[in-house]
């Protein structure tokens, strides 16, 4: 995001640059050489007229400048185009993880619907351990029939 900002605020500056030809001059006088002169320590710089700057040397710096603004498009759509893959790919990955909660969610719920019906068979059999008479325990095959129904319930009613 920061590339691209960046990016779009030197292709502005460069498109602004572009259109003031007065700039551009400006531009073409600073390329000039300049002496220093040793005695004052300051720097001087022959600031020719503006008949003395010659038109080569403008439509050099525009050409230069149009180069800069090509490269700097190039990079501000690169860095959108990578913008919007990282956008997809976080979308995706939201996607996924979300795929992956769900799944948990169902496991977490097939094992509370497994605890309740194993819960409901401890009622069952919590019940017959009571010592009351119930004239079950006479019967030779009582607890296997008893046990066997309780599975078989717990069985049929988790699925």
């Amino acid at each position: 995001v920061e590339l691209t900002s960046r990016a779009g605020a030197l292709r502005q500056m460069l498109l602004d640059l572009l259109e003031d030809t007065e700039e551009i001059r400006r531009i073409c006088i600073l390329g000039k050489p300049c002496t220093l002169n040793r005695i004052n320590n300051t720097v001087e710089c022959l600031v020719p007229s503006e008949k003395e700057i010659a038109e080569e040397d403008e439509e050099e710096i525009e050409m230069l400048l149009e180069n800069c603004l090509q490269r700097c498009e190039s990079v501000h759509g690169q860095a959108e185009r990578l913008l919007d893959s990282a956008k997809e790919m976080e979308d995706s990955i939201r996607v996924s993880l979300s795929s992956r909660r769900l799944e948990v969610g169902k496991v977490e719920l097939l094992l509370q619907v497994g605890a309740f019906f194993v819960a409901i068979g401890a009622l069952v059999s919590g019940i017959f351990g009571m010592n009351l008479r119930s004239y079950l325990e006479q019967h030779p095959f009582a607890f296997w029939f008893t046990t066997a129904g309780i599975v078989v319930g717990i069985v049929m009613g988790f699925f």
